[in-house]
């Protein structure tokens, strides 16, 4: 009986980690990947590293945030079983398990690059600012959220010492704004009065307004990878012009998302990416192009 309580336990800790959403992190790569450092022993091992530093502050992040909407976690149907929300793990419980977590992700983060600490330290405030104001202010709280992900691709160029380019960092801004927006949208579409109560912001936007500002993301974002792929500094390099030739699959990528959340889709990224079988797939594909394109 009490081997079962503690194996309870440890799956609702588990819970609080969210690792599903550790994926978010995978931006890290994307320095490692364009420098043509892939199959670089010392590279891959610090880039692996930063990873995991990134994935354990967020996990702080997540634990923090449930503290604090566990309130208005309880009055939703879905969000009512998370584990704090439901009463099975305590607020000090809760709070040991952030500060493990956040302590563990600093040391490792420390033990990368001083300039890779201070981009995780910045990534925990942001985060912090979007739990307790940021997700309340419109249009703010999607900033917040692109924001974090541009601090993932720079702290994983960082981790390496290797300059960011310019065009992810913007590619990177409006994929995540129009992923955002997305989630938003379709949040807002189907509001249930618990809802409201959940999360105020999404009720303020304009379902036109948010197509709008959705498309427009999505197209920036699409033709900010385009013109990186022919950016003659990119092209000379990594030593082929053929990069281009992945735009496609991008495209696709973009054009599935709607599609999905033209469908009733509620929006999460992560969601998608874990159970959409054509987005694994043309994600999947993506990577291989590039690999072989600027590898082979």
């Amino acid at each position: 009986m009490k081997g079962d309580v503690h194996m309870r336990i440890v799956r609702d800790l588990f819970a609080l980690l969210r690792i599903d959403h550790w994926t978010k992190n995978i931006f890290i790569f994307a320095a490692l990947l364009f420098s043509q450092k892939l199959y670089e022993r010392q590279p891959l091992l610090i880039s692996v590293t930063a990873f995991f530093a990134f994935c354990f502050v967020a996990s702080s992040i997540y634990i923090i945030n449930d503290i604090h909407d566990a309130h208005l976690d309880r009055l939703h149907p879905k969000k009512s079983c998370r584990p704090i929300a439901a009463g099975r793990v305590s607020r000090a419980l809760a709070l040991v398990t952030a500060a493990i977590f956040f302590t563990g992700g600093m040391v490792i983060g420390a033990m990368v690059q001083p300039s890779f600490f201070t981009i995780l330290l910045s990534y925990f405030v942001l985060n912090l600012f979007y739990t307790y104001m940021g997700k309340k202010l419109v249009i703010i709280d999607a900033f917040c959220i692109a924001a974090g992900f541009v601090l993932r691709v720079v702290g994983g160029a960082l981790a390496i010492s290797v300059q960011p380019s310019g065009w992810i960092m913007m590619t990177t801004f409006f994929l995540a704004l129009f992923l955002g927006f997305g989630k938003r949208r379709n949040e807002m579409l189907a509001p249930s009065e618990t809802e409201s109560l959940q999360r105020k912001t999404p009720i303020r936007y304009d379902a036109e307004y948010a197509n709008h500002i959705l498309i427009s993301c999505g197209t920036i974002s699409l033709l900010s990878y385009a013109l990186y792929t022919r950016d003659p500094s990119v092209i000379q390099r990594i030593g082929t012009p053929t990069l281009i030739y992945t735009v496609p699959l991008v495209a696709y990528g973009f054009f599935r998302y709607v599609y999905l959340l033209w469908n009733g889709s509620n929006g999460d990224p992560t969601d998608l990416i874990l159970h959409d079988w054509s987005m694994l797939i043309d994600i999947t594909l993506w990577v291989v192009a590039v690999v072989l394109l600027i590898y082979i």
